[in-house]
Formats: structure tokens, C-alpha cells, sequence
């Protein structure tokens, strides 16, 4: 009797561990749900004809017969240039915005504080104390103030040449903007490009956030060259369209806020 007890409990042990030769039912693929790979998805749509490029914002509007009476003209060339996508053929760009470069040199003129003496001007102690001559008996004799834009003449500055606006146009025909991702800190637009441009280099990252009022700092770049921002570090820029820069954007991806 205690024997065949024996014999039916190894019995029931062998019918419960089963005999290693199939895969537990618990690891067996039931197979995956219905579509769970999308089978029944449309393809991706096909990419179509590239209608615009955001480098660097307002490049493409001011440099791109930016100052021509024939809007017509003026609208395909800028269309033209958004529909580049490549990046060989932007530098055909350079002599359109050496024109244009030239045209912006002169916006700060008569502006106090660009660091050029002009005509009716006398120095800081004179009748207008916010003047740039050096003296308070110098009078300023010249009468526009070409010459402050950044690298005007590669950055040594002197009288207008053929080729005086050529570099700043190189740097903004190559349409891209550059982020130094070994600064911990980002604080304005163009840093990178501003920091080689100057030989003042960069302690930020550059690159363009929602909150740069980049159209502020372009005015000032190209207006007054480095006379247009402040010495603090920051480079807070002087020129200002007046319009104040986004609020409406998170502190993290996707960066920008809700559309409305």
C-alpha cells in the first residue's frame, strides 16, 4: 500500500513540472493585436517644394532687395531665396546684401551714442552732451554714419571700398545658425557669430530661444555695429523696433507655447 502511494505521488509530480521539452504556456506570443504596427497606415506624405528656410530671421527680408520700389521683383527674389535648399548656392547671395548691408549702415545716423562724430556734433562736454567726438571743441564733419557696421572692412574700419560690406555679407549668406553646446547658459541671439565677429568670443551659447528679440539685436548689429549694444556682458542692443519679445513660450520642449 505505502508503496503504490509512493508510486502515484511522483506520479502527480511528474504530470505538474511537465517534461521540459515544450515552452510554458506563459511565454507562448498570442500574436500581436490587430494592426498594433500600423499595417493599415498611410505612407508618409512625400516632402514637397521647400517654400521658406529660417536661418536667421529678417536676413532674407532687409538684404533681399530689401530697399526696392518693385515689390513684384522684391517678393520673387525673396521667394527664390526661401526656395533654396542649397546650401552651395547661398553665397551667390553676397553681392545683393553687400547693397542692402550698405543701406542699413546708414540707419543710425544721427543717432547719439553710435560712436560716429557727425556734422552739428561737438564733444561729450559741448552743447550736446550725448555726442560721440572725442573733444569737447571737435565738431563732427562727417555725414552719415557708414562705417560702424559689424566687420565693415573685415573690422578695421577706414574708408568704403568695393568689398567694405563683404565679409558681414558672407556670414549672413551662410544661412544657419550656430549653438556652442558646451556653454551652460543662453542669453542672446547671434552669440557664437557675434563673438567671432568682434574676436570678443562667447561665454553663452547662442543659437536663437524663444525670448531673443532678435529683430532688436539685427537692427543694432547692422545699424551700429558694436557701438549698438551695451558693455555688460549681455549685449543688450540700442536700436528697437518697439515691439516687445514673446512671453507666450515653456521652459522646456517643445519650447513654444499654445497658437493663437
Amino acid at each position: 500500500m505505502t508503496t503504490t502511494i509512493k508510486l502515484l505521488a511522483i506520479a502527480t509530480l511528474l504530470a505538474a513540472c511537465g517534461d521540459n521539452k515544450e515552452i510554458p504556456d506563459s511565454r507562448v506570443s498570442d500574436g500581436k493585436p490587430a494592426d498594433a504596427y500600423c499595417s493599415d497606415c498611410p505612407a508618409a506624405p512625400a516632402l514637397g517644394a521647400q517654400i521658406d528656410r529660417m536661418g536667421r530671421p529678417a536676413v532674407n527680408t532687409v538684404l533681399t532687395k530689401g530697399f526696392t520700389a518693385d515689390q513684384t521683383a522684391a517678393g520673387a527674389a525673396k521667394d527664390a531665396y526661401n526656395a533654396d535648399s542649397s546650401p552651395a548656392n547661398w553665397l551667390t547671395n553676397v553681392p545683393e546684401f553687400m547693397k542692402n548691408l550698405a543701406t542699413l549702415d546708414a540707419l543710425d545716423t544721427g543717432f547719439c551714442g553710435n560712436g560716429i562724430c557727425e556734422v552739428g556734433e561737438t564733444g561729450s562736454s559741448g552743447a550736446n552732451p550725448c555726442a560721440d567726438c572725442a573733444t569737447a571743441t571737435q565738431v563732427g564733419t562727417i555725414t552719415t554714419a557708414c562705417g560702424n557696421q559689424v566687420l565693415y572692412n573685415e573690422g578695421l574700419g577706414g574708408a568704403a571700398k568695393a568689398d567694405s560690406y563683404q565679409a558681414l555679407a558672407g556670414l549672413l549668406a551662410a544661412d544657419e545658425i550656430y549653438v556652442d553646446t558646451s556653454r551652460g547658459q543662453c542669453a542672446f541671439y547671434l552669440a557664437v557669430e557675434f563673438g567671432v565677429a568682434t574676436g570678443l568670443g562667447n561665454t553663452t551659447c547662442g543659437g536663437r530661444a524663444p525670448q531673443y528679440d532678435v529683430i532688436d539685436f539685427s537692427l543694432s548689429m547692422l545699424a551700429e555695429g558694436i557701438a549698438g549694444f551695451s558693455t555688460d556682458g549681455m549685449f543688450k542692443p540700442d536700436l528697437k523696433d518697439n515691439a516687445p519679445p514673446h512671453t507666450d513660450y515653456l521652459a522646456s520642449f517643445p519650447y513654444l507655447g499654445d497658437p493663437h
